[in-house]
């Protein structure tokens, strides 16, 4: 690897810079001092600004070294620090980082954590060297490994009880990773497409809901608007109202009668492209669109409906 330090790195709404001094006020503010986003992380919640002016100012010396990779998480509109991301872990004998990351509850589900993580994978593969870029999350914070796989990490398994945090001690660890030759044959093709959710009508949402998390296990959550269910490696189902009468499909199939009916939400970078893409390959789109710039729906050849979703 050749190592360059925490150089400045820039996206469409975000600067990734070293950290100063000045932003203790809005560390502790924004992230640091919340609860909220730290119940998943190693690190004890910050009790005051004092601390966050002190853990910044024991980080300074450190950017001396080219190997040290530390940077604050700040929007260009406002130019304030935000969230935290950084190389937590490294090997340079197998030329390895693993990256941790940190954002203010204020800026989540907005794509800010993706598009800050997204920066860091250009850097290290095509400026470092790095062969192997990896996280880990508690799979009780299922939006955290939702940002490694929008990102092209690929899921490589959960170690039970491997890790520690401030939910409640031991807990499970979701591993993902994403080697070079991988992250430069994803570049050559262009387009990057990743499964965001699986989307089930129901009559009764929570019902269904309620009989998986009871025959499968997986927690039971309420996102976007659905009951939902998190899988341990992080994926996500939703199970959605009907805006018309249910009819629930029949098995074995009979000509006339409802089939089985669920669709696919895919997350994709470049939404025009992507749409593109598919209709190449043979779907279509639909005539009625409702998610304007965030959405198209499409139909796949055998006319099963899926989303393109921008991330």
């Amino acid at each position: 690897m050749v190592h360059k330090g925490t150089v400045t790195l820039e996206s469409g709404r975000l600067i990734l810079r070293r950290f100063e001094l000045s932003d203790a006020d809005a560390m502790f503010r924004n992230w640091a001092g919340d609860p909220e986003v730290t119940k998943f992380l190693m690190w004890p919640t910050h009790q005051d600004v004092s601390v966050s002016r002190e853990v910044i100012g024991s980080w300074l010396p450190l950017y001396e070294n080219p190997s040290h990779y530390s940077w604050a998480i700040v929007l260009k509109e406002s130019g304030e620090a935000i969230g935290s991301i950084a190389a937590v872990g490294q090997r340079d004998d197998i030329r390895m980082v693993h990256i941790g990351y940190c954002l203010g509850r204020r800026w989540w589900r907005q794509g800010y954590t993706s598009e800050a993580l997204a920066l860091l994978i250009r850097f290290f593969f095509e400026e470092v060297g790095v062969n192997r870029i990896e996280s880990r999350h508690d799979p009780r914070n299922p939006n955290s490994g939702k940002v490694m796989a929008k990102c092209g990490l690929k899921y490589e398994g959960t170690l039970r009880q491997s890790d520690i945090n401030n939910q409640g001690g031991l807990c499970d660890a979701a591993w993902y990773a994403l080697c070079a030759e991988d992250y430069f044959e994803r570049q050559q093709k262009g387009l990057s497409l990743t499964i965001g959710d699986i989307a089930i009508d129901c009559e009764n949402p929570e019902r269904t809901r309620d009989f998986y998390h009871a025959l499968i296990g997986w927690e039971k959550r309420d996102m976007y608007g659905c009951p939902a269910l998190i899988a341990d490696h992080g994926l996500v189902i939703l199970f959605m109202p009907c805006d018309f009468d249910y009819q629930p499909p029949v098995w074995p199939e009979e000509a006339g009668q409802q089939q089985k009916q669920m669709h696919f939400n895919f997350e994709v970078n470049d939404l025009p492209a992507a749409v593109e893409t598919a209709l190449r390959l043979g779907a279509g789109k639909a005539a009625a669109q409702y998610g304007g710039d965030h959405f198209i729906t499409m139909f796949d050849p055998e006319g099963h409906p899926f989303c393109l979703c921008r991330t």
